[in-house]
């Protein structure tokens, strides 16, 4: 699988997480099984951020798009702080379904029923904290598009082809957006 099919997947399954994610109006079984298919996606996307993390240190990395130090530092920034919260939301959201009690199974590999106690003060902050993280990751997103834009449209540089699956019909140059 390739970098730009994952890191379309992602940005996928990040929208869809973050779209459906409010769970406060709703009868508590359809809660209880929204949030199950929501940590089952959230863990889903713990595990792609690993495969990402591995395939872009294993491949080689496409030639940097030169452009103003500033602009370069905050791309990297950017880049890790994205990296740190693919690994950082599903885990705080894994200790959330911890402290509501909510019976998690993800796919029978880990099961999240009775880890931490039901600690309603515990899992408003902790509601809070993964909450926070969230929004940190939206505007990142948000950011990450605007540079995307920019790229596409003010600069022409070619960086939203590299971003694209290549497909054996057409190829293009770079390999990876990471």
């Amino acid at each position: 699988m390739s970098i730009q099919i994952i890191h379309w997947v992602m940005a996928a399954m990040i929208a869809y997480l973050i779209l459906t994610s409010h769970f406060e109006d709703m009868e508590s079984v359809e809660r209880a099984e929204r949030i199950k298919v929501h940590a089952a996606l959230g863990a889903g996307l713990f595990c792609l951020g690993a495969v990402r993390l591995w395939l872009v240190r294993k491949l080689p990395v496409p030639d940097k798009i030169a452009g103003p130090l500033w602009q370069e530092r905050l791309a990297a920034g950017v880049k890790r702080a994205f990296y740190v919260l693919f690994f950082l939301v599903p885990v705080l959201g894994l200790i959330l379904a911890g402290l509501v009690a909510y019976d998690v199974d993800l796919a029978g590999a880990i099961r999240v029923s009775g880890w931490l106690r039901d600690d309603p003060s515990a899992a408003a902050l902790m509601n809070s904290v993964h909450g926070f993280s969230v929004d940190i990751l939206t505007g990142l997103i948000v950011l990450h598009m605007v540079g995307t834009l920019y790229h596409q449209f003010v600069r022409r540089d070619g960086l939203v082809a590299r971003m694209l699956p290549s497909w054996p019909s057409r190829a293009r140059a770079g390999s990876s957006p990471s």
